[in-house]
């Protein structure tokens, strides 16, 4: 998430956080980041969606990767070497301090440790917990 969004705040484009289809809810069509996270608009200048309304959004192409630019029926499955080849696109993407001509950069591979600390850190400062995840949160810490 950290990546994405430094990306989004140096080339000016929105960030969008779409973790429908996670192995944490049973609920396919339903955002998991708008499950375990308060709502948010902005983080640090940078516009955001993150909720189901993601569900009524169409992404315009080109996409980047291009993998992406398939039809919908041959990206149902990525072959692991499809993610570990698209991580290491949008790593370089990332790490060019370029943009691209793509209308839709498409981040769905694992970039952790990829960008900078203080990226990471204006995550964490930025998107809070909801209410009953944090009890939880809080419950664990006070047991252990």
């Amino acid at each position: 998430l950290a990546a994405a969004w430094r990306f989004a705040e140096r080339t000016g484009r929105k960030l969008v956080i779409d973790w429908r289809g996670s192995c944490y809810l049973d609920q396919a069509f339903t955002n998991a980041f708008s499950v375990f996270f308060e709502p948010v608009q902005d983080i640090a200048g940078v516009r955001v969606i993150c909720d189901d309304q993601i569900n009524q959004h169409s992404f315009p192409g080109p996409f980047f990767p291009a993998w992406w630019n398939r039809p919908a029926i041959d990206c149902a499955y990525r072959p692991d070497e499809q993610i570990f080849r698209e991580r290491d696109e949008l790593d370089q993407l990332f790490q060019s301090g370029q943009d691209s001509d793509a209308n839709t950069v498409v981040c769905d591979a694992c970039l952790m440790w990829r960008c900078d600390e203080e990226a990471e850190r204006e995550i964490f400062r930025s998107i809070k917990p909801r209410s009953e995840v944090q009890a939880r949160i809080d419950a664990i810490f006070r047991e252990h």
